[in-house]
């Protein structure tokens, strides 16, 4: 079958060890709400290469806007993966509406301040900070006070928003764009630029140039890819998942670059997505039109 075109953002699947801590830790601290509690059902647990988790808990979590963007998965045997030590999907940047208010909330919570709040490279125009979550998930909780071209980029619309760029690591920034770009039908960009977190973890110089590439989709949305050398494989294709990000979502689009109209995730069956790998082991389900 070949892959629908790849379109928007729509969200991000984590897997947890313990459900019910995990989505309390999202609700109490990250401003977002409970949409839907199901099981995953046998055949895509089955699709997903994780058969023994047919039938497991898993939670859909929605911003304040009831818009749902985050499943969460529990695979009670699931080894904590530690963050900045696989290639794949490495982070999910939310946008959010006041990050400095946010950092001193999140001060005394679950979520392991690893970046306090600071201006990024570019400038004023955007502000986060990056947290580690109770999965091993990294996040970039981003605000955005003024445009930035070339980069179309979403102002929030209420405290913690939702995923407007998933990030990953790669071993090769051309590869794991190619496919990308391949998949959308558009062109990335390329540059290099520090990313203070990878080169604090991977104990590099704070100003090390990253190899980085983005590529814009509809709806605000982008993917970015950061090239870092010496990692171990992407540690989701197995029959057993540690618990972190395991999954990005997307809508599909068409050749003109719209998008499809979004799912209800509570509503989601099988045949509703592709399941893709990408260059670097990263796995993402992309809705079919």
């Amino acid at each position: 079958m070949t892959p629908p075109r790849l379109g928007p953002v729509q969200g991000a699947t984590l897997v947890t060890a313990d459900l019910a801590q995990c989505t309390a830790s999202y609700c109490d601290h990250l401003h977002q709400r409970e949409h839907h509690r199901g099981v995953l059902a046998d055949a895509e647990a089955r699709a997903l290469g994780w058969p023994e988790l047919g039938g497991t808990p898993c939670a859909w979590l929605a911003n304040t806007l009831d818009e749902p963007w985050l499943r969460i998965i529990e695979n009670p045997d699931a080894e904590r993966q530690q963050p900045f030590e696989h290639y794949g999907w490495l982070s999910l940047e939310i946008s959010v509406r006041d990050v400095d208010a946010l950092g001193k909330a999140l001060e005394d919570s679950p979520f392991d301040i690893i970046g306090p709040p600071a201006n990024l490279a570019v400038g004023e125009a955007i502000r986060a900070m990056q947290v580690v979550g109770p999965c091993g998930e990294v996040l970039y909780l981003t605000e955005i006070k003024a445009d930035l071209p070339p980069f179309e980029l979403p102002r929030a619309r209420c405290p913690v928003d939702r995923l407007f760029i998933p990030v990953m690591m790669a071993p090769d920034r051309e590869a794991a764009l190619g496919h990308y770009e391949q998949c959308a039908g558009a062109e990335g960009l390329r540059f290099e630029t520090r990313i203070t977190v990878i080169s604090g973890a991977r104990g590099l110089d704070r100003d090390h140039p990253h190899p980085v590439a983005t590529l814009q989709l509809p709806g605000n949305t982008l993917i970015e890819i950061d090239q870092v050398d010496g990692l171990a494989p992407a540690a989701f294709a197995n029959a057993s998942p540690p618990t972190g990000i395991a999954l990005a979502h997307f809508r599909h689009g068409n050749p003109e670059g719209a998008a499809a109209p979004e799912q209800d995730p509570g509503a989601w069956s099988l045949n509703d997505f592709h399941l893709a790998t990408g260059a670097a082991g990263e796995r993402y389900l992309v809705q079919n039109p």
